[in-house]
């Protein structure tokens, strides 16, 4: 067969499946990185809302929100930190409260 022949049926089935299982886990992979950083940049860098007008909106749902966003973030930490720097380094001080709400107190990143 030539090379310039693109002749897909002859490749081995396992070598098309185990292709598609990893560019499906790259892809998921990006999707949540793409997730937390575009996450933090909306929230703590928005032009169109501040940090404690945003939490406010989210009112008793606000914890639940950044609960998840820390756990995507630890996840993502666990093998490859350097993707979530952007988005680790927007994020600003803040309180977690029982009814869920979350208190703004400084929208500067914490230091490291």
């Amino acid at each position: 067969m030539s090379i310039l022949d693109n002749n897909q049926s002859s490749i081995d089935k396992s070598i098309q499946i185990s292709n598609n299982i990893k560019n499906t886990t790259r892809f998921t992979f990006q999707s949540m990185v793409n997730a937390f950083n575009n996450g933090s940049q909306t929230f703590w860098n928005n032009p169109r809302a501040t940090p404690s007008e945003i939490a406010e909106a989210l009112g008793n749902d606000a914890k639940e929100v950044f609960e998840l966003h820390y756990a995507l973030g630890q996840l993502i930490a666990n093998i490859k930190p350097e993707a979530i720097s952007k988005g680790l380094a927007l994020i600003g001080q803040f309180t977690m409260n029982e009814d869920g709400t979350v208190t703004i107190l400084n929208n500067e990143p914490t230091p490291e």
